[in-house]
C-alpha cells in the first residue's frame, strides 16, 4: 500500500531558497539594465534598442523563479502531492525560461557586436578620460 505522504530531501528547501535569491538578482539586473538604457538614451538621443529588455525577460523570468522557489520550501514543509506537482510545473517553466534567456543573451550580444555604430558608454568616458588626464 503506498503512503499519502511523499518522502522528500533536505536538499529542496535549499534549493528554493536558492531559485528566490535567483529570481531577485534577475530582477535587479534588469533594473540596472534599465536605468543604463535610459541613461544612455537621454545622453545621446540613440536607438539602440536592447532586445532582452523589450521583451521584459528579465522582470518575467524573475517573477517565475522567486514562485518557483517558494513553491519548492513550501513542497518541503508541507508535503502534499498537489503541491509537488505545482513545484515540478514550475520548475519546468523555469528551466524553459533559461534557455529562452540563453538565446535572448546571444541574440543581444551577436546584435550588438555586428552594428557598425559604436555605443559609447557616459561612465566609461568618463573614468578614461579622468585616467588619461591623470596620467
Amino acid at each position: 500500500m503506498s503512503s499519502p505522504y511523499i518522502v522528500l530531501k533536505q536538499e529542496t528547501r535549499m534549493f528554493g531558497a536558492a531559485q528566490v535569491m535567483n529570481g531577485l538578482i534577475h530582477f535587479a539586473l534588469g533594473h540596472i539594465w534599465m536605468q543604463l538604457y535610459i541613461r544612455q538614451n537621454e545622453l545621446f538621443l540613440l536607438t539602440y534598442l536592447p532586445i532582452v529588455l523589450i521583451s521584459g525577460y528579465p522582470f518575467g523570468a524573475s517573477f517565475f523563479y522567486v514562485v518557483s522557489g517558494i513553491f519548492a520550501i513550501e513542497a518541503e514543509k508541507r508535503r502534499s502531492p498537489k503541491l509537488l506537482k505545482y513545484t515540478i510545473k514550475t520548475n519546468i517553466y523555469c528551466s524553459v525560461l533559461s534557455v529562452i534567456g540563453i538565446f535572448l543573451t546571444v541574440a543581444e550580444i551577436t546584435l550588438f557586436l555586428v552594428k557598425p555604430v559604436k555605443i559609447q558608454w557616459p561612465q566609461v568616458s568618463k573614468r578614461l578620460c579622468v585616467f588619461v588626464y591623470n596620467w
